[in-house]
């Protein structure tokens, strides 16, 4: 099918090429060929050599998976992000490190985070006594989402503790993707026990933790970080645009009537576009209807199944015709029944 003339395709998401650089040097020191790496991954030498530009998000992911391959290792992601420091994120670094606390610094990494990477999404959500951190990757299911998603837990948890110079203790650690190399080794890095095929990528912490103290805080310090970081993200391409990306709207909309599911006419006309541009759309940002609702399903039915709701009433709340049909895709998600998951949070709540 053609598209109609005039209309360009949604821009791809970027990432800091000093990112993909280290990531390189990474792979190299473990034996791949650094120059292989770059060019299985579509970029170049030169695209990679001025820390502050660009390159497509889905080259970076090209690139891990590359990495992973030639080294050899599928734990290369963790080792990877065991060497990020302050520094490496310029002065959105520094920024989270003179905040007054560890929620504090989450809550600007999150509110600035197109920054360093503007395809992914990150997440933080209050329940009760708990802290959900949440990560969603880019586009189709790939390889490189599972490396992300746990370089992404590494850094929240392990890196978020040396911040703060005491260990944060996960309540939780729950990964969407099958596990690549030893499950035990990973859990050993993360120092917390590890669910695989979850139905969302997300750290479960104790909501205290968040009030920890950070020994470098410097309020006046971060304010004058923060007027810089947001003067650099204002520069970005598509920046002078406030509105969110279409599929975090679709996102916001589906969660407000999961029980009518995703009617396309209906949440078309709700964001004033035909149902074709509806999907378009969400084509070029690289998803779907179905996989988002998909997607807004599985973290409701965490959340749900972990306040102890009945499994008929879940099944109704996210928008199931049967409780038979829920099951079978929270099997799909995840690999066990919904009783099994619940079974397993509460062996994991706080006592």
């Amino acid at each position: 099918m053609r598209r109609q003339a005039g209309r360009a395709p949604a821009r791809a998401p970027t990432v800091w090429a000093r990112t993909a650089a280290q990531l390189a040097d990474y792979a190299a020191e473990r034996g791949a060929d650094r120059a292989a790496l770059i060019e299985a991954a579509g970029l170049t030498a030169a695209a990679l050599a001025d820390p502050n530009a660009r390159v497509p998000l889905a080259a970076f992911y090209a690139l891990v998976e590359a990495a992973v391959a030639a080294a050899a290792d599928p734990h290369l992601g963790l080792g990877f992000a065991g060497r990020f420091q302050p520094e490496q994120f310029d002065a959105l670094g520094f920024l989270a490190t003179s905040s007054p606390t560890l929620g504090e610094a989450f809550r600007r990494m999150l509110r600035y985070q197109q920054l360093w990477n503007e395809g992914e999404r990150y997440t933080l959500e209050i329940r009760g006594r708990r802290a959900h951190i949440a990560f969603t990757p880019f586009g189709p299911d790939r390889p490189a989402h599972g490396q992300m998603a746990e370089m992404f837990a590494f850094d929240a948890l392990v890196n978020a503790g040396r911040m703060c110079g005491a260990p944060i203790r996960a309540v939780a650690v729950r990964f969407r993707h099958a596990p690549a190399g030893d499950p035990e080794e990973k859990a050993r890095r993360l120092g917390a026990a590890v669910q695989f095929e979850a139905p969302q990528t997300e750290l479960v912490l104790p909501a205290e933790a968040l009030d920890l103290p950070l020994p470098h805080a410097n309020e006046a310090l971060a304010a004058f970080l923060e007027r810089q970081v947001g003067a650099i993200a204002a520069q970005l391409p598509g920046a002078a645009s406030p509105a969110p990306a279409l599929a975090d709207r679709v996102r916001a909309l589906l969660g407000e009537r999961l029980r009518e599911g995703a009617d396309l006419g209906a949440l078309a006309g709700r964001l004033r576009m035909s149902p074709r541009t509806l999907q378009r759309r969400l084509s070029d940002e690289g998803t779907s209807l179905h996989a988002l609702l998909d997607e807004v399903r599985r973290g409701r039915a965490a959340a749900l199944l972990e306040a102890d709701m009945a499994i008929g009433e879940v099944a109704y709340l996210l928008g199931y015709s049967e409780p038979s049909a829920f099951h079978r895709a929270f099997r799909r998600w995840t690999g066990e029944t919904p009783e099994a998951f619940r079974a397993r949070a509460r062996d994991t709540a706080p006592r």
